[in-house]
């Protein structure tokens, strides 16, 4: 999650039955749960050292990444590169608001400063092939930091709901996506989102974003959003914001704020953001932090985070698929 300063692998058989979408997901009569040793493993096997964008290291965390897919049966991966100008990037920054700007490669006809690669596996539907929901995280991390929770723990949860959904039935396709160069503004999705063309993004029937969900904390989660929706007598202190994010919020953020741990706000902090641009219903789930998350630095590490936490929200997202249509 990018700070802003304002304010061995568990395989499913590929010969398993394929399952129809409902409130449990079970296989040969067994209900297939997110598993904590999993998740522990994912982590441990992408933290070992600093994962920024353009580093060896996050090389080596997507290839893990793209093996772990492989492993589970998913033949459908591709891989989108992308490049990036620094000083492009600070002026698309400061122009946010400007799908434009903001969307625009930053390299073009300039120094390439560095290389980023997003990782998209695709499951198919067999029922309804228009219609695409996109379950992200990003794999980078700060350059200090090796990003257990920011977003180690974004990452853990993406792949075992992969590992969960993978024999399973669900009427509309779904996009795992691994953005990465989230710490530099989210470039990753920012790209992904500038490359789709009008008929790719009504196909898009909307994301679920993770980032940033497993230090120690008994708080609940943020659905965060963003919306155009600004009234000229709109106010910015808490009371105001809240009032802002109830005029703007989508089916995504709909489908996790009936639950007690779930509260909806406006940030643009994380890959929801570049989707909510151009009018995709987005929301990026994160950790409540009011009382201040240790994240872009060293403190970020595996001794620091609650398992339980991303099976948390791993079961919420599990319960809301089934009403997504």
């Amino acid at each position: 999650m990018k700070k802003i300063t304002i304010a061995l692998i568990m395989v499913i058989s590929l010969i398993a039955p394929i399952q129809t979408m409902a409130e449990s997901v079970t296989q040969n009569g067994t209900i297939i749960e997110p598993l904590e040793q999993n998740i522990e493993q994912i982590i441990d096997e992408i933290t070992s050292e600093p994962r920024p964008i353009n580093s060896d290291a996050i090389q080596n965390v997507k290839e893990y990444i793209s093996e772990y897919f492989g492993n589970l049966g998913y033949d459908n991966i591709e891989y989108q590169k992308f490049e990036y100008n620094d000083e492009n990037n600070e002026n698309a920054i400061r122009h946010s608001s400007q799908a434009d700007v903001f969307l625009a490669s930053t390299a073009e006809d300039a120094i390439v400063d560095g290389i980023g690669e997003n990782i998209i596996v695709t499951k198919n539907s067999s029922i309804d092939t228009t219609k695409n929901l996109i379950i992200s995280a990003h794999y980078d991390s700060a350059e200090d930091s090796v990003g257990a929770n920011d977003n180690g723990s974004g990452v853990a949860a993406v792949l075992e709901l992969a590992r969960i959904l993978k024999d399973t039935e669900i009427p509309y396709n779904i996009k795992f996506i691994l953005f990465s160069g989230e710490e530099k503004y989210m470039l990753g999705s920012r790209w992904y989102v500038g490359k789709l063309t009008e008929d790719e993004r009504k196909q898009i029937i909307g994301v679920i974003n993770i980032d940033t969900i497993a230090e120690k904390s008994d708080l609940g989660y943020m659905a965060m959003i963003e919306g155009n929706k600004r009234p000229d007598n709109a106010e910015y202190d808490d009371e105001g914001l809240k009032k802002l994010a109830e005029l703007n919020k989508n089916s995504m953020s709909e489908l996790f704020t009936p639950s007690d741990r779930f509260f909806l706000t406006m940030a643009i902090n994380s890959d929801h953001y570049p989707f909510a641009l151009v009018n995709i219903p987005a929301v990026s789930i994160v950790q409540d932090w009011q009382d201040g998350l240790n994240v872009n630095d060293s403190s970020d590490v595996k001794e620091n985070m609650d398992i339980q936490r991303i099976v948390e929200v791993i079961d919420q997202v599990m319960e809301v698929l089934p009403t997504i249509n």
